[in-house]
Formats: structure tokens, sequence, C-alpha cells
């Protein structure tokens, strides 16, 4: 049975049925009921919806437990305001990536739409964000991540939330036995499947193909799109996915039994032990700040695991098996990831960063600190930056365009060196960090491509200059244009071919937008043989 395209407008004085009219509000019926959206602020012919719910509130008998669906309701309801954040700690204000003071709740499943179209046939491709913060942290509703910019290029794009911390990935025994699917601990990941679900019920009716669906994600975002990537439980949901900065790809990733273990010790922080129910109602009954506050005295209450039934085996085993979702991939990372990521580091001694080397590379250690003589001379901490970013953005971006190569699908492949200003990404009112009105002192650092990938410039951020608003308007391209087609190529833009390891050709994206060997092939192909030795 065809889905129903049911796109009601109202004008001042006469109702139009299923007809999508630029700059009218616009209401759309979904699977739980109807939503008014508003004619975007930043962008003609887009209209916004926010806060639409995708499944049912994770709380009480509900949290650890997989999305259940989303309540019915009656009547209209305005879809004029983000959903709250789901429940993280708050970071200090001194950070580039501050959060400033969220609403956070557990009742947090809910999604922003941002749709360019003229007409609910006009079947646009669909791009699906999920946000960073390390699955800890983060919310989809920022202005950085406006997507009324993309949406106007002739797009729907989706920005969602999902479970953080230890509502989102705490693997406990107790857990699992209650699970009818004998698993726990990827209830975050389950929340991003459940919102790839809500695209293909929804999505019709705001002028989107329920068969182009593009996901894309940055930093933990990054990671788990490709997890999604590698799911079973992803197939046939999903049509191309870009990484941005992941970290999945040669990740050993946790088993279950290792989860387990991390589970019962978070678990007993809270002072609650064993596995019957009673345990698990004292689990569910414990407030959510404390379970926030044992969080930084106890770890985060786990991360993604391999589970068996999200993910039955390594991200690498499954892209390299070919089995799961045969899709082209755009992926990259910056070039100075950690310069971002540690910008609140003091300086280390080469003795630390010797252990640091000895901790990450065991017998290696050696072989990498010679390799980066140079750096280390300079900086023993800025030495941990790059060889960091190398080990973990860099290394896994190639090694995901290269299995997709491998299996035979397109995969483009790109590295970021423009190096934008710095400032608070999340926090417009206050986006000066160094009350330098944004130097850029930082490199091409961690998340420093987003406001460029959403083209807001003139939302987020200060001390733009024409070529970065140049650059903006060509990465947005880029993006639009593979979600629609599964290339970014397109009419006036620089040529970016498809990944070819032989050759390693990479797209620098700067003011000067060119494909060139890979800047970093030396220390990635260090890095790829240390790495497949020790599988």
């Amino acid at each position: 049975m065809p889905k129903l395209k049911n796109f009601l407008l109202i004008t001042f004085v006469v109702f139009l049925p299923v007809q999508f009219v630029l700059g009218e509000v616009s209401i759309v019926n979904t699977d739980a009921g109807t939503y008014q959206g508003h004619s975007s602020q930043h962008a003609d012919g887009v209209t916004v919806f926010k806060g639409i719910a995708f499944a049912a509130p994770p709380v009480r008998d509900l949290r650890w437990k997989l999305p259940a669906p989303v309540i019915p309701f009656a009547g209209i309801r305005q879809a004029d305001r983000v959903g709250p954040a789901c429940w993280q700690a708050r970071n200090s204000d001194a950070s580039l990536y501050a959060r400033g003071n969220l609403n956070r709740s557990e009742d947090c499943l809910y999604l922003n739409v941002f749709t360019g179209a003229e007409n609910p046939n006009d079947d646009l491709p669909v791009m699906v964000w999920f946000h960073g913060g390390g699955n800890t942290a983060g919310h989809g509703g920022p202005l950085i991540f406006d997507g009324s910019n993309l949406a106007e290029r002739g797009a729907v794009i989706v920005t969602a939330n999902y479970r953080l911390g230890a509502f989102g990935f705490l693997a406990h025994p107790a857990l699992t036995i209650e699970s009818e699917q004998n698993t726990s601990g990827m209830y975050g990941i389950l929340d991003q499947v459940e919102v790839l679900k809500w695209v293909q019920n929804n999505i019709e009716g705001f002028g989107g193909d329920p068969d182009r669906v593009t996901i894309f994600g940055q930093s933990a975002g990054g990671t788990d799109v490709c997890i999604l990537m590698s799911s079973p439980l992803a197939e046939g949901l999903i049509d191309g996915v870009i990484g941005q900065s992941p970290g999945c790809v040669q990740s050993s990733n946790t088993l279950a039994e290792n989860g387990h273990v991390a589970g019962e010790r978070f678990v007993g922080a809270l002072g609650i032990a064993g596995t019957s129910e009673d345990a698990l109602e004292a689990m569910r009954g414990v407030p959510p700040q404390q379970i926030i506050s044992a969080m930084s005295t106890a770890g985060s209450g786990g991360g993604p695991i391999i589970d068996g039934y999200v993910l039955p085996d390594r991200p690498y085993d499954m892209l390299e098996s070919g089995m799961q979702n045969r899709v082209p991939v755009m992926v990259g990372g910056l070039a100075d990831e950690y310069f971002g990521l540690s910008h609140l580091s003091s300086e280390i001694s080469e003795e630390e960063l010797g252990n640091f080397l000895e901790a990450s590379f065991g017998d290696n250690a050696g072989e990498i600190k010679a390799a980066y003589t140079n750096v280390i001379a300079e900086s023993p901490l800025d030495a941990r930056k790059v060889i960091s970013g190398d080990r973990g953005f860099i290394l896994s971006s190639r090694l995901w365009g290269r299995l997709v190569e491998d299996r035979g699908d397109d995969a483009y492949v790109y590295y970021f060196t423009r190096q934008p200003p710095v400032f608070r990404l999340y926090v417009p009112e206050m986006t000066d960090l160094n009350n330098d009105g944004g130097q850029r002192t930082l490199g091409a650092y961690h998340s420093g491509e987003l406001a460029y990938v959403f083209d807001n410039l003139d939302l987020v951020g200060l001390g733009w200059d024409d070529a970065d608003r140049q650059l903006s308007e060509i990465v947005a391209d880029y993006w639009v244009n593979f979600a629609r087609t599964g290339n970014p190529n397109g009419p006036g833009l620089p040529e970016w071919p498809t990944y070819d390891a032989s050759k390693d050709n990479v797209q620098i994206l700067d003011d000067n937008i060119k494909t060139a060997v890979h800047p970093r092939k030396a220390e990635m192909d260090r890095m790829e043989r240390i790495f497949m030795d020790s599988r």
C-alpha cells in the first residue's frame, strides 16, 4: 500500500489540500499526530518543524529499553521549538565545545525537520544528522545544525536526539536477561534506527523521498553512522553515508561481556547489585541527576559495544565482508583534530609522551616516536595531538574509504585543511572563546568544519572571510549532491574523483580545493600497517 502524502497548507482565508506554497505555514500529518511548521528565518522557501516526537519518552519502565512507539495525540501541535536535550553533564564554558545550561530531560527523543520542498510530491533527498559529543553529550537542536541552508538546495534535513552516556549505552546482565533480543547497551544506536524508521513512515509528508536517505554525522555521530552502516537493523533504511571525523573502523570495540563488567561496576557505584527484578526496579528508580553524578566518578556508563544484535561484529569486519548496507560513502577528517579536542591541555614532558606511546602502540612505540621526531622536539603535547589525530580520525577515514572501494562501491575521501576561526561552536550568545575576535589559532580543529557543512557561517562564529564563505558554499553543495545522487560532483564544482587506494588521492578542502595524494600518506601507511599487524 503506498504511503499517504498528506500535506495541508493554511492561508489566511483558504484551505488548500495537498499543496505546498512557499512562505506559507504548513501542516503535516505524521503517524503520531499533526504538526504545524513555520517558515525558516534563515532561508527562503524552507519550512521548519521542530520538536517532533519519534518515540515514546524512555522514562520509568522504558528506561534502558528499546525505543517504544510514539504516543499519538489529538489536535495540531505547534512545531516551533526543539525538544529537550537528553541527559548529560554540563561542560565548562571555557571549552570550545561548551553547550551552556541545556534544558535536559529523559523525555528527549525528538527530531527537527527542515524541508525545501515546494509540494509534497517533490521527492527530495533526505539527510539525517546525528550529532557528536562522545555519545555522552550534545543534541540535535543547536543553531549550528540549523538545516535551512542545506534544505534550500533542494533537500529535506532531519536532525535528531538520541540517548547518551549511561542512559544510552549501559550494558548490564540484568538488562540483557530481561531483553527479548538477549542484549543491552546500544539504546542510543537503537534510537537512531528508530529515527530512520520514522523517516520511512513520515518523510513523504514533508516532500522527502524515503528511497534516498543519507545519514551523516560527525565525531561520535560519524562513528555512529559507521555502526549503522555495519548493522543489519539499518538494512534498507539508508542509501548513503557521510562520516565526518569518525573513529569506529579501526576501533576494537567492546565485547558484550566486557560491557557487562563495566555496567555492573557503574550500577554498583549507584549502590545496586545483582540481576533480580528488584535490582532492575531500583536501577530504573535512580534519579537522572544521580546517574549523571555517577558518570563523573564511575565512568561514562558504557559506549557502543558488539552486542550481537545491533552490531554483530567489529565494523571493520562487517564492512570488509560486504554483508551489510552496500551504499556509497563520503568520509574524511581535519588536519588538526586534537588541537581542538586538547585545547585546554597543559604541556607534557617527553617521558609522559613516551608513556602515551607505550599505551597506544606497545612494541611499535619506538617506531612511532622516531617518525615524529621533529614535532616532538617542538612540543611533546603537540606531538601527542598530531599522533592522536593520525591514529584516530584520519586513519579511520582512510580505512573506511579503502574498505568501501575494496568491495566495489564508491567512496569519496576528503581531508579538511582550512583553518577556521576559533569560537564556541554551540553557544552563539557567547561566541568568542579567547577574546581574540575569532583568530585562527587551532588549525583545522575537530568540529571546525560543521559551520561550513551546514552553510551557517552567517549564523554562528565570527571572523569569517570571503574564502570561508566560498568554501562553505562548495562543501554544502558537495554534501547535498552526494545525498541526491551518491556522488558529490555537480556543475561548477571542483571535480572530486572516487577514491582509489592505489593512488591514495583525496579531496583537499581549503580555500584552494584540489585532488592530491593524501598529505598524511606516509603516516597513514605506517599506522595502517601497525593496525593490520595487530588484528
